[in-house]
């Protein structure tokens, strides 16, 4: 994987957020770059809580999703959240065009923490998130076949290759 170039990550066949198969999920494409990991997101009426404001809880979960991709690609492991911390700075609002982006703040050999940041067009944040995630006993990778898209040159380890 280069830090030169944004690298489109692999989406998988099930996963909420990025599975390409998941009918009810968001099918979100993400990319990595120098660290951080981020993916586009525009709130359909259907990500409403309350009329026009996306769900708290699905802001919470576009965040978790990019901090495990960043401790997954710091720790060359498959990570899963331990505890996750949400502050709601600003409303998110339906129809509008935000970017959410992960990053890993430190790790070590059993822990990472991980920050993560939703933002406006414009720069502005309305959400921000820190976790702490485990690399998941067993093995390190999950199996070629979880995977829609094939992985690209750097990342094929993900599928145990």
């Amino acid at each position: 994987m280069t830090e030169r170039s944004p690298v489109l990550l692999p989406r998988t066949r099930s996963c909420f957020v990025c599975g390409r198969l998941n009918a009810r999920g968001f099918r979100a494409q993400m990319t990595a770059q120098g660290g951080e990991v981020s993916l586009p997101y525009r709130p359909a009426a259907d990500d409403a809580g309350y009329a026009g404001i996306v769900h708290g809880g699905l802001a919470a979960t576009l965040m978790d999703e990019v901090m495990t991709w960043a401790a997954i690609l710091a720790t060359r492991s498959v990570c899963v959240a331990a505890e996750i911390t949400v502050r709601f700075v600003a409303p998110m609002r339906v129809g509008g065009a935000y970017r959410v982006r992960g990053w890993v703040s430190r790790h070590g050999r059993r822990l990472v923490r991980a920050e993560a940041a939703i933002e406006e067009a414009d720069g502005g944040t309305v959400a921000r998130c820190e976790g702490t995630y485990l690399p998941r006993a067993g093995p390190a990778t999950l199996a070629a076949a979880d995977f829609y898209d094939p992985l690209p040159p750097g990342l094929e380890w993900l599928g145990g290759a």
